[in-house]
C-alpha cells in the first residue's frame, strides 16, 4: 500500500512507513495510525489524513481554543517576552506606516494583540481559526475573526505579516496552502512559520512510543529543514532566515504520553495530557536542555520567515 502513496511535499513515490502512533494527548480516537516518510526529501506524513473528522480529533478542550495562550505561569509569561521580542524584529523590517497582519490558526486570537502590543502599525489584524467559539474573544479584541478551515479562507487583502506558527502540519496539502498563502503576502511582506523538526533527538527517542511531535493524529506532515525550504521555494518564496529552537510541549507529550500509556499517570479525555500537573515540569526542563543543545545540534521545532522572490 505504501507503494501507491506520493509525499505531500515532493510528491514524490519514494516512500517508506515510519511509525505508528495514538492519540496519547485527549485519547479522542482509539485507531492506530501509520506515518510514512518520503525518501525524496526526509518529510514524514501521516497516511490517512482524518480531514473529515475534525470536530472528533480537536475536541472542545483542545490546548489552542484557550481564550489566552495559558493559565499566567512563569513560562507563559516567558514565552510572551520571547514572542514579544520576535515580532518586534520582524515588524522593524516590514515598510509601512500601517500593516495588516493575518494569524491561521491561532484561536481567539492573542498573538495579533501582542503584535499590537508591540507597534501601533498593526492597524488591521485578522484571525482564521476552525473554533467559532472563539469569535467572540477576537472580535472584542479588534480583529476580524474568519470561521472555516485556512483551505477555505479567500479575501482581497494583502497583508505584510502572516503568522503561521505551528499550522503547516496540520493541513494535509500543505504546498497548496503555503501557495495560497504567498498569493495574500504584500510585496516587502514577510511570512513567518513555526512546525516541529522531523530530524531531531527527541523523534530518534520516541518514534516508535507516540513521538510528541506526531501530535496524533492532528499532525499530517511532519518537515525538515530541507523539505520546508523546497517546499517554499516551489511556492514562490525565499527564505529570510530559518532557525531551531526548543520545543518542550514535544519532549513533554512524548514523556508524558508513554507514562500514560503505562497507566503510571491519569490522562482521559476530560483530563488531556497539557492539563496535568507534571506538563509544566517536564516542559521546563526539556526547554532549558533544548537551549543548551542547540548550538550543537537541531532541535524540535525550526522558526522560518520568507518574503516573495
Amino acid at each position: 500500500m505504501a507503494d501507491r502513496l506520493i509525499c505531500a511535499v515532493w510528491a514524490s513515490p519514494r516512500i517508506d512507513f515510519f511509525a505508528d502512533a495514538r492519540d496519547v494527548e485527549y485519547y479522542s480516537t482509539d485507531k492506530i495510525f501509520n506515518y510514512q516518510q518520503c525518501r525524496s526529501c526526509g518529510s514524514v506524513f501521516l497516511e490517512s489524513p482524518p480531514v473529515d473528522k475534525l470536530r472528533i480529533i480537536y475536541p472542545p478542550n483542545y490546548y489552542s481554543y484557550r481564550v489566552t495562550p495559558g493559565s499566567n505561569s512563569f513560562l507563559d509569561r516567558i514565552k510572551q517576552r520571547l514572542d514579544a521580542r520576535l515580532f518586534r524584529k520582524l515588524l522593524r523590517v516590514i515598510p509601512g506606516d500601517s500593516l495588516n497582519v493575518l494569524d491561521v490558526g491561532g484561536g481567539s486570537g492573542w498573538l495579533l494583540t501582542l503584535v499590537r502590543s508591540v507597534s501601533s502599525r498593526a492597524q488591521n489584524t485578522h484571525e482564521v481559526d476552525l473554533d467559532e467559539n472563539a469569535r467572540s474573544a477576537a472580535e472584542s479584541a479588534g480583529h476580524v475573526f474568519h470561521s472555516c478551515r485556512v483551505e477555505e479562507f479567500h479575501t482581497k487583502e494583502k497583508f505584510d505579516l502572516i503568522l503561521m506558527l505551528n499550522l503547516i502540519e496540520h493541513v494535509a496539502d500543505p504546498r497548496s496552502v503555503l501557495e495560497a498563502m504567498s498569493k495574500l503576502l504584500s510585496p516587502g511582506g514577510l511570512i513567518l512559520i513555526k512546525t516541529p523538526n522531523v530530524n531531531t533527538l527527541d523523534c530518534r527517542i520516541f518514534r516508535n512510543h507516540n513521538w510528541g511531535g506526531f501530535h496524533c493524529p492532528r499532525h499530517f506532515v511532519l518537515f525538515n529543514q530541507q523539505s520546508l525550504l523546497g517546499m517554499a521555494q516551489r511556492c514562490g518564496l525565499r527564505a529570510e532566515s530559518v532557525y531551531y529552537t526548543q520545543g518542550a510541549p514535544q519532549w513533554g507529550c512524548s514523556i508524558l504520553g508513554w507514562l500514560g500509556l503505562k497507566k503510571w499517570i491519569r490522562i482521559t479525555p476530560a483530563e488531556p495530557l497539557y492539563t496535568h500537573k507534571l506538563y509544566p515540569v517536564v516542559c521546563a526542563i526539556a526547554a532549558a536542555f533544548d537551549l543548551l543543545r542547540r548550538p550543537f545540534m537541531p532541535t524540535a521545532q525550526m522558526f522560518a520567515t520568507f518574503r516573495l522572490k
